[in-house]
C-alpha cells in the first residue's frame, strides 16, 4: 500500500474523495426532486444551529458540514412557505448565526 504520508494511505484518501462526490450528488438530486430551495448558513455550532432550524415549517432537510474550517448548515426548504429571514431570524435568536453564504 502506497503510502501519502505517515499517517494517511492512499486508498483512505480515495475513498473520502469518493464519498464527497457522492454527498455533492445527493444534495443536486434531493433539490430537483422535490423542487426545495438551498440556503448555507455559516453558525457557530451546528447542531445548535440545526436544533433552532429543525421543526420550521418548509424546512425539509438539514445537513451540516464544514466549508472552508467553518461549520455550517445546508438548508432545503419550501420558498413558499419559509424565508432566508426567518431563517437567520431562528439562527439569531439561538445565538449561533454567523452569515449566510451565497447560493
Amino acid at each position: 500500500m502506497r503510502q501519502i504520508s505517515s499517517r494517511i494511505s492512499a486508498p483512505l484518501v480515495y475513498a473520502l474523495l469518493m464519498f464527497l462526490v457522492l454527498v455533492t450528488g445527493e444534495r443536486v438530486s434531493f433539490s430537483q426532486e422535490t423542487g426545495a430551495s438551498r440556503a448555507v448558513f455559516t453558525v457557530r455550532c451546528y447542531d445548535e444551529g440545526k436544533a433552532a432550524l429543525q421543526g420550521l415549517k418548509g424546512v425539509q432537510r438539514i445537513e451540516t458540514g464544514i466549508h472552508y474550517f467553518r461549520e455550517t448548515d445546508t438548508v432545503y426548504y419550501d420558498p413558499k412557505v419559509i424565508t432566508i429571514q426567518e431563517m437567520e431570524t431562528a439562527l439569531k435568536k439561538a445565538g449561533t448565526y454567523v452569515k449566510t453564504m451565497k447560493e
